[in-house]
């Protein structure tokens, strides 16, 4: 008989191999690192949560063929400390897919203690399960958000990403017609950064000023140093996305506006995971984001609708489409009422969309 169990820290060998068996796409973890990932992320995060833990499918052989998992953040909810526990990856053996194994792990997670869940990286099978199970999709976070620099490297690096003789070639014309589009068009100008200036953002700067860029909103991350400390060394980790940027930004007057964290990867999107602004200056902290992008070779700037950003993404030209990747489920009516009302500091460093290395 089958059993939905938590995993065992001696198993991570045997999910790592189901892992390369189900997902061995070219841009995830080399084999031989896979299980000192899964052992970093599961287990040695210190938020790991034994009352909310990676689960595991073991068939009536006793063979895993599925697990679910789990990275527990802690967040700020008005006066009380909550946990969030974001779910994924979701890897089924094929042969078990029939069987409902990827239903019977979300229902069991999202039984768990915690009292919100979510995920920023669902296939469309994912959602379909996790919707069918209570889950929703997270509005309006379930957009997807860039504004391009450099037009031609942006779309000819995506267009040619699997086929690297041509990307090659490519390359060596791209950045002479990105210079003629800049000169044609103000779209594609470097943005001005309205006098502001930046500096590497560690882990005590965060600690420092967090309560001043959440101070009108009602859920936030509840960071403590420990933790901030393994989360900046993890992001250098991850190879997906490129080299992690992490920039406080100050006015003239050296007065914080905020922050953000986003992936470089020259000639590309760069991927946002992370902004965190004061009121009415989430624009000025996007400003310097797209600047040191562009200024370090970034063809673009991309990342997930948060709702305190939409109008600032709008106002800067941003183009936007429909990517239902991000799902949230809770049994607190109030907490989900705090999300769609755009009270809360949730973004992709809170999920596990980014740590895909």
């Amino acid at each position: 008989m089958s059993d939905v169990r938590p995993l065992a820290r001696e198993e991570i060998p045997e999910i790592a191999e189901l892992y390369r068996f189900v997902d061995n796409s070219d841009w995830r973890i080399p084999p031989a690192e896979l299980p000192a990932w899964l052992e970093r992320t599961l287990f040695e995060d210190p938020w790991a949560d034994p009352e909310i833990p990676t689960l595991v499918h073991v068939d009536g052989s006793g063979e895993i063929t599925g697990f679910i998992a789990s990275h527990v953040r802690r967040m700020r909810f008005d006066q009380s400390t909550i946990r969030l526990a974001a779910g994924g990856p979701l890897i089924v053996h094929p042969r078990d897919r029939a069987r409902a194994v990827g239903p019977r792990l979300w229902r069991q997670y999202l039984a768990g203690p915690q009292q919100l869940t979510t995920t920023d990286g669902a296939s469309d099978e994912m959602r379909q399960i996790f919707e069918l199970i209570g889950g929703q999709m997270l509005h309006p976070s379930s957009m997807a958000w860039a504004r391009v620099f450099r037009p031609f490297s942006f779309v000819g690096n995506r267009l040619l990403h699997f086929r690297p003789r041509a990307k090659a070639l490519g390359a060596r014309v791209w950045p002479a017609l990105d210079s003629l589009a800049a000169k044609t068009g103000k779209y594609f100008c470097a943005p001005h950064r309205s006098g502001t200036s930046t500096e590497l953002l560690t882990p005590g700067l965060v600690l420092e000023h967090l309560p001043v860029v959440t101070r009108s909103l009602r859920l936030f991350p509840a960071y403590d140093e420990e933790y901030l400390d393994w989360l900046f060394a993890e992001l250098h980790h991850n190879r997906t996305w490129g080299e992690p940027v992490q920039r406080l930004v100050r006015d003239v007057n050296g007065r914080v506006l905020g922050w953000y964290v986003y992936f470089l990867l020259p000639g590309h999107g760069c991927q946002v995971v992370h902004v965190a602004a004061r009121d009415r200056h989430a624009g000025d902290v996007l400003d310097a984001l797209f600047g040191d992008a562009v200024e370090h070779g970034g063809a673009g700037v991309q990342g997930r609708v948060e709702p305190r950003l939409l109008g600032a993404l709008a106002e800067r030209g941003s183009l936007f489409r429909f990517s239902a990747r991000s799902l949230v489920h809770s049994r607190d009516p109030e907490l989900l009422a705090v999300l769609a009302a755009g009270q809360a500091l949730l973004t992709r460093l809170e999920g596990d969309w980014w740590m895909a290395t």
